[in-house]
């Protein structure tokens, strides 16, 4: 470990002490009491945790308007059916709004679970019910864009699941004004653009909520709160290091240079705006597509795409990341089940075949596979039939997984959204009681480099909550990495 990753390491841990949980975002004097909820005549679902029922409760306070974010794993689904129940029972339909069919399909499934006496639709691959003639309509966001679901005489509840998704301009189109009541779930409510500001926070905010809960963030449940309520597992973090050969480094620094000074050019002689990085980047893929007065400018910001893209590429596919897994055999053979998380298809197969060939076995989960296939692979996952599988970003949100023990974390992000995705994915409890285990694999002395400040701000709500943080050493052999996992498993 080097002095100063060690001193970082050091210093997140040292600001552990004394923080509090700040979960509740209004004070529960002004919060109506429970037992005036409506519906659960009709809800047939397990009873609800103690920050679900304080979820509805601020949601409720703030006029049936707002955002609850909570960590994957946690339950935030469960908000969404109460409240459609309660809505059912004021006489208003419920429409939810989802990204794509897996989902679709979990909602509707859930749906018909837990409200068995009411009448769920599907709107959207393949089905085409609609809102009047049903009690709550399950619909992707492609097809609430598309039409409008609402009928003119109607009223009820829009419940908008991965909410965050929805920032984008055509997305937002699905947020219909003609639904009164408004539940946004979301494990990270953020956006690496304006889509926020520009419309979530317009649709979803209330002006009737209490002066201290104002913001369409109402309530939600933090990872200190699932830890303390027992509803995610206790957790250990492993750091590993990674150089690049020579050739991938002589790479990795040509087109890092050119992204750096395309970038500069973009910002100070295009006009694109330096933040956010999303707003960044819309702007520059449309200038990439040509149609401008200056020829000069499609060049510079195709120049930055092609080289963005092979920066990223490098470290994806980085050879001693994939190495690292001849160390990581013998942690993910003694696994209960296993994610590995890639960036690119190409990764994930070649990690499933380095582990494939010392003696793990593992399957590449990618969009390639069809929908029997992917339902076929995450029955035989869940068995343990195939206790590993590595993915790109299929796996990140919208797929219903089953409890993972150990993590693994080949391409890091920048998102704190889809690192947060990924890590709720591994914590949620497991039947044994042991912690998880989440392992980060970076190219020292690059964009993923924690002693370079990466994932500041994740890896500092990881080393808030997490019962172990290991950085190691460059080229970590397997004995070491699986004595640090066995003694996790004895705690």
């Amino acid at each position: 470990m080097s002095d100063d990753l060690a001193g970082l390491i050091q210093s997140l841990l040292a600001g552990r002490a004394g923080r509090a949980s700040s979960q509740q975002d209004v004070l529960e004097s002004e919060l109506p009491d429970a037992s005036a909820a409506t519906g659960l005549d009709l809800y047939e679902g397990p009873e609800p945790r103690a920050w679900q029922q304080e979820a509805l409760d601020a949601w409720r306070a703030a006029g049936r308007r707002g955002v609850v974010e909570a960590v994957t794993g946690t339950g935030k689904t469960a908000i969404g059916i109460l409240a459609a129940a309660e809505a059912v029972a004021g006489g208003g339909h419920v429409l939810v709004v989802v990204p794509g069919r897996d989902l679709l399909d979990q909602w509707h499934r859930k749906l018909e679970q837990e409200l068995p006496t009411l009448g769920v639709g599907r709107r959207g691959d393949g089905d085409s019910d609609v809102l009047e003639e049903c009690d709550v309509l399950v619909a992707t966001v492609q097809s609430a864009c598309r039409y409008q679901m609402m009928p003119p005489s109607g009223h009820g509840l829009l419940i908008a699941d991965e909410v965050h998704r929805y920032g984008a301009e055509r997305y937002a189109q699905a947020l219909e004004p003609e639904f009164t009541e408004r539940l946004g779930l979301t494990a990270t409510y953020e956006r690496d653009d304006r889509g926020l500001e520009l419309h979530l926070a317009p649709y979803f905010k209330s002006d009737t909520a209490p002066a201290q809960a104002r913001g369409e963030v109402v309530a939600g449940c933090g990872y200190e709160r699932g830890l303390a309520d027992g509803i995610l597992s206790r957790f250990r973090v492993g750091l590993l290091g990674v150089d690049f050969t020579a050739a991938e480094k002589s790479d990795y620094e040509k087109w890092d240079a050119q992204v750096r000074d395309l970038m500069g050019k973009l910002i100070n002689h295009h006009g694109c705006p330096a933040e956010p990085f999303g707003e960044f980047m819309r702007t520059v893929t449309e200038l990439s597509e040509g149609g401008n007065d200056d020829p000069r400018v499609t060049g510079c910001a195709r120049g930055y795409l092609n080289a963005f893209t092979k920066r990223q590429a490098l470290l994806a596919d980085c050879g001693r990341k994939l190495d690292a897994f001849d160390g990581l055999s013998a942690v993910l053979a003694k696994a209960q089940r296993a994610l590995v998380f890639t960036q690119t298809k190409r990764s994930a197969e070649s990690a499933a075949g380095k582990l494939q060939a010392g003696g793990v076995l593992a399957q590449a989960f990618t969009s390639d596979l069809k929908q029997d296939e992917r339902r076929r692979l995450l029955e035989q996952f869940h068995s343990g039939r195939v206790p590993v599988l590595c993915a790109p970003r299929v796996l990140d949100e919208g797929v219903d997984v089953p409890e993972a023990d150990v993590g693994v974390i080949v391409a890091s992000s920048r998102s704190r959204r889809q690192m947060i995705q990924r890590m709720g994915r591994i914590i949620r409890p497991n039947l044994d009681g042991h912690p998880a285990c989440f392992f980060i694999l970076y190219v020292r002395g690059t964009s993923e480099d924690p002693e370079l400040g990466a994932h500041e701000v994740f890896l500092q709500e990881m080393i808030d909550v997490a019962d172990d943080v290991r950085v190691f050493r460059a080229g970590a052999k397997g004995p070491e990495l699986l004595a640090w996992y066995t003694a996790g498993r004895a705690q």
